[in-house]
């Protein structure tokens, strides 16, 4: 990113160091001052890019995955089987129902 020094900041330094002088003089800060902002630019750049994709990290830990969403479907299904059972068992009526529906009882 190149810089360029203002003409009145030229002319002080002709005036003080004269014509060479000052081109050499405007010359070299406005390539340090180039340097440092690339430089400083390139830095920042990296810690944001750096930062994101911690943040990134963070996010993606806290989400369920594929694995984690199948094993969630198959605890729900053996709770519901669980239920089902459960109800049965403790239900007179539903289990005559189900001997009913089973053929086992006329």
């Amino acid at each position: 990113m190149a810089v360029t020094l203002p003409l009145e900041v030229y002319e002080s330094f002709e005036k003080n160091l004269g014509r060479e002088d000052a081109k050499r003089v405007v010359k070299t800060i406005e390539t340090t001052i180039s340097d440092v902002t690339e430089y400083k630019w390139k830095t920042s750049k990296e810690e944001l890019l750096s930062e994101i994709r911690k943040e990134f990290a963070e996010i993606k830990n806290e989400y369920a995955t594929k694995a984690d969403l199948s094993l969630l479907e198959a605890k729900i299904r053996l709770y519901f089987l669980v239920l089902i059972f459960v109800i049965i068992l403790t239900n007179s009526k539903a289990l005559d129902l189900l001997y009913k529906l089973l053929g086992l009882v006329k």
